[in-house]
Parts: structure tokens; sequence; C-alpha cells
């Protein structure tokens, strides 16, 4: 019995201890692994779906520069998607040509009047690009009822 009990603690460090691959393993599954932990879009769409709310009611709040920060970040946002999910690439690229320049100038206006058809358009780019990503089903409002910033929702 002694013997037994010997033999499993021995053993119990090679049972329970697996290599780190992060460190020890091949180049190429250190690759394949980081490959494999590359998230899908879900999550980037949703903080430019935040983002996207955040934009409206700094822009109906006329705090301009906090509207320009969320344009800034979507467009981060958008380049990380095209990086990180070649397939959507050019889909991207297409938002970023043709949604980005109209918001932008809609942000730069400092206008409300000018800024709200800009929005509109940026809903339709947006709404385009799902449409040809499968996701037509994935709608945005082109008035969101509210903002998630603390920013906008603190008292002035």
């Amino acid at each position: 019995m002694k013997t037994s009990i010997i033999v499993l603690l021995l053993l119990f460090p090679v049972v329970t201890s697996q290599a780190d691959w992060r460190e020890q393993g091949s180049p190429s599954d250190q690759l394949a692994n980081l490959v494999e932990l590359v998230p899908g879009t879900s999550h980037w769409m949703f903080e430019i779906g935040e983002r996207y709310k955040n934009l409206y009611w700094a822009a109906k709040q006329g705090r301009w520069e906090f509207a320009q920060y969320q344009v800034e970040e979507i467009e981060k946002l958008i380049k990380v998607v095209q990086l990180a999910r070649p397939k959507r690439a050019e889909t991207a690229q297409e938002f970023l040509e043709t949604g980005v320049p109209i918001i932008n100038d809609g942000v730069a206006s400092k206008k409300w009047d000018l800024f709200k058809p800009a929005f509109a358009k940026l809903n339709q780019a947006c709404m385009t690009c799902h449409g040809k990503n499968d996701h037509a089903f994935i709608t945005l409002p082109v008035e969101p009822a509210s903002a998630s910033s603390p920013v906008l929702n603190l008292p002035d």
C-alpha cells in the first residue's frame, strides 16, 4: 500500500501539470491557438452600437468633441474587425469609405440640423454592411432612445 501511495504521489504532478502552449508550444501551435482565440465580430459590434448611441446623443446635446471621439472610436473598431476577420474586410472598408466621411462632416458642422441627416446616412451605411454580411436582422434605430455613456447622462 505504501508503494502505491508513493507511485501516485510521483505521478500526480505529471497528470495535473499541462504544458503551457504559450511558452512551450511550437511556433505553429502557438499561432494556431492565437488564431483560435481571436473572437468573432459580435463583441466589437456591441461596442460600436454603444458608441453609435453615444454619438447621436452627444450631438443632440451639442457635445461635439465627445461626438467626434465616438466617430474616431467607431472607425478604430471597424479597422480591428478588418484585421481580425478578413472575410469582413471588404464590407468594412466600404463602410469606412461611405459612412465615416458623411458622419465626420455632420459632426464637423456642429449643427444639429446638418448632423441629423448625416446620422441617418450613417445608419444606412450600417444597415448596408449588416445586409452584405448576412446580418440584416440586426437593425439600428435612426434615433436611439438613450445614451449608454455616463458622460451624457450626468446633469449639467
